[in-house]
């Protein structure tokens, strides 16, 4: 049975239909502000922070994490280097809790991205930002169908095939997968993409980068092992390494450049609008 593995991202070349609809909220509600100041005395305006979603769902307004991932992504058309292309990206993981989180700024937009997954609550928040003004969705954690930010439009790939390739990766084991998305998948038709293949480098370990992984609820681990066999992998533990082939001839290079451990960091959910 093949099922998606991971969900993702675009750089600002690629562009997912989720991270439209997210900045479609923010040009809106931009626009309305800044026709309401005009319309107003002269004041110092408020940064926004709108969060939609599920009302059942709990958010805390920030999170304690103490593992650090950081990496880099590079866009390429054919075998030209996008300049000003690609993301940032830092992982946060957590030891004392389920929890991780992701950071992505692009670096030709300035448009912030972030995700947080929370096993213990089973709860996931995506925002995007841009201008001081941020606006996103909470929704019901669900590992088939979870959709973190992260580089590259692979939310729709086919099951994975191990390679057989391992390597060392900034201190962290991985062995090498290859995937290609599924043709029929109505998800293609939104990508001026469509075919891809992807070369993608997971931890053998999850606990390697994400200690608090043995911290998750039985019934989440149950599920990651039956849909490893399968031939998916959940995106709890983010690829340490990832390359991806368009069928248009672009690429999208993405790579880790050190990770920081034991290193505690608060994260309050409206740093996305700091400049």
């Amino acid at each position: 049975m093949k099922k998606p593995i991971l969900t993702a991202a675009v750089l600002f070349l690629l562009a997912p239909v989720a991270h439209a609809q997210l900045l479609e909220k923010i040009t809106k509600i931009t626009g309305k502000k800044k026709a309401a100041e005009e319309a107003a005395a002269p004041a110092t305006p408020d940064p926004t922070l709108i969060i939609g979603g599920d009302e059942a769902v709990r958010i805390d307004s920030s999170y304690e994490y103490d593992w650090a991932v950081y990496q880099e992504s590079e866009a390429f058309q054919g075998n030209q280097r996008v300049i000003d292309g690609g993301e940032d990206i830092v992982i946060y993981y957590s030891s004392t809790q389920p929890a991780f989180h992701i950071q992505m700024k692009s670096r030709s937009t300035g448009t912030r991205y972030y995700f947080f997954g929370d096993f213990e609550k089973e709860a996931q928040l995506k925002l995007a930002g841009v201008a001081g003004v941020a606006s996103g969705d909470k929704s019901k954690l669900e590992l088939e169908g979870m959709e973190p930010v992260y580089p590259g439009e692979i939310g729709y790939l086919s099951e994975l095939r191990r390679t057989g390739s391992k390597k060392v990766i900034a201190g962290v084991a991985c062995e090498e997968y290859v995937a290609q998305n599924l043709r029929h998948d109505p998800r293609v038709v939104n990508t001026s993409h469509n075919k891809v293949t992807a070369y993608v480098w997971i931890p053998m370990d999850p606990h390697s980068v994400f200690p608090g992984y043995s911290l998750m609820p039985e019934h989440f681990k149950l599920q990651i092992e039956r849909m490893r066999r399968e031939g998916s992998y959940p995106p709890v533990v983010m690829p340490l390494e990832m390359f991806l082939e368009y069928g248009n001839g672009d690429k999208v290079f993405t790579h880790t450049t050190h990770i920081i451990i034991k290193e505690r960091r608060k994260v309050q959910l409206s740093d996305i609008n700091q400049r």
